[in-house]
């Protein structure tokens, strides 16, 4: 992983409660999107905004899964 990307991901497990990280989860809206987004990339019907959209979701998506994996350690 990257370096700074690991000094974030630390960085946010000591300042939030593990247990908040844990029960983060993306509005209803942001799903609907990003399964939008999903689609129209999917049937090649996507524009260079929607794909750059696309490319933000899935960087935090990432991010999350990252933080908590991490947080589940700090839970045990």
């Amino acid at each position: 992983m990257i370096q700074a990307f690991d000094e974030l991901v630390d960085f946010l497990i000591a300042k939030i409660n593990p247990q908040d990280i844990l029960a983060f989860k993306p509005s209803d809206a942001a799903q609907e999107r990003a399964e939008l987004l999903l689609e129209r990339s999917n049937s090649g019907t996507l524009t260079p905004e929607e794909a750059a959209e696309l490319q933000q979701m899935l960087q935090v998506d990432r991010l999350v899964s990252v933080l908590k994996a991490r947080a589940l350690e700090a839970v045990d």
